[in-house]
């Protein structure tokens, strides 16, 4: 499920120039910010890579997994099993981009681009700022691909928007003011962004303990794996499972149904997870935030929308800290890059 990653791009020409005289504002240097910023997003535009392997997973998972799986579930909650792994393929993209995005950490300390890095007078926290911008940046990118796939699993929020709407209206309504189906987007960018400069101040944590480029693949598969499986992605925390007649009747009555706590009107059957399951997903992250993804969505949640706004935007700074943390220590210390030395004389 790893993407093959290309070395990543050399360090722009402009580092050590803007590092030379660097104004600061409150400890944080927007110059140094955006020049590696620019650096991960030149990276991600030369690595074709990473946009294919974003749209093989969403292929793989959303419309073979969805249609597949769909045919036998049916309706989850009242919604088609493809519209419920939707934000959890979203969810999948920005995991793999962000930290695949860390994975360069390990590649510049090997060709030593941390010395220059070292020797520069640019803050420590405003280098981890800019990688990790750089990588929410591109989990963005990579999370919206699944989003292109939204009319093929027909989600019923954004259609029941632009449903019976004139093409000229909706065009002119888009030039006038923020049409409303767009909101949905916003809102969903806004949880990808965070979410990845978790996952980006994350990977950057672990790679500043690796000491090889090769160790962190099978790594960043142990994280992703668990946090993408433990999350409800596939699976819902509890409710009702393979029920009919819920999405043959129009939308606004399947919205009020939800409403007063009915999502099935025939068959199916309840699903509750172990006692030992539900505290691993209560444990991860991730769970709030593709909780608040999916109601952002779908207007669908099974965690208190409370603990999924806390986790999502009063989280990440805290990894942002342990990633400067770990970044200035890998800085200070002395493996951080450069051709190697062997041990002992010139007779061994």
């Amino acid at each position: 499920m790893t993407d093959q990653a290309l070395p990543p791009a050399a360090a722009p020409a402009s580092f050590i120039a803007v590092a030379g005289d660097i104004p600061e504002w409150f400890g944080v240097a927007p110059s140094v910010v955006w020049v590696m910023w620019r650096r991960e997003m030149l990276r991600y535009l030369r690595d074709r890579s990473q946009l294919w392997g974003g749209l093989s997973r969403t292929v793989l998972w959303l419309v073979v997994l969805g249609f597949g799986l769909g045919a036998a579930l049916r309706e989850i909650e009242g919604y088609t099993y493809g519209q419920y792994i939707l934000p959890g393929v979203i969810t999948l993209n920005v995991l793999f981009a962000s930290l695949q995005c860390a994975i360069a950490l390990v590649w510049d300390r090997e060709v030593g681009l941390l010395r220059e890095v070292m020797v520069s007078p640019a803050p420590v926290l405003s280098v981890t700022l800019g990688k990790l911008l750089g990588g929410a940046s591109i989990a963005v990118i990579q999370g919206t691909i699944p989003m292109l796939f939204m009319p093929v699993v027909f989600v019923p929020k954004i259609e029941r928007m632009v449903s019976g709407m004139d093409p000229g209206d909706a065009i002119m309504l888009l030039l006038t003011s923020i049409p409303p189906w767009i909101l949905p987007f916003i809102g969903a960018w806004i949880v990808m962004f965070f979410m990845g400069v978790m996952m980006t101040a994350l990977g950057v944590i672990i790679a500043a303990r690796l000491k090889t480029y090769e160790g962190f693949g099978a790594i960043s598969n142990g994280i992703i794996q668990p946090l993408y499986f433990l999350s409800g992605s596939i699976f819902p925390l509890r409710g009702v499972i393979g029920g009919v007649g819920m999405l043959e009747i129009p939308e606004e009555l399947r919205a009020e149904l939800r409403r007063i706590g009915i999502f099935a009107i025939g068959g199916g059957w309840i699903v509750q997870l172990p006692l030992w399951l539900q505290i691993l997903v209560y444990a991860n992250p991730v769970s709030y935030q593709l909780d608040l993804l999916r109601y952002v969505l779908l207007n669908f949640e099974q965690l208190p929308l409370v603990a999924d706004l806390l986790v999502t935007f009063a989280l990440p700074p805290f990894f942002v800290v342990a990633a400067a943390i770990s970044m200035g220590r890998m800085l200070k210390g002395h493996d951080i890059g450069g051709p190697k030395k062997k041990k002992g004389g010139p007779g061994r």
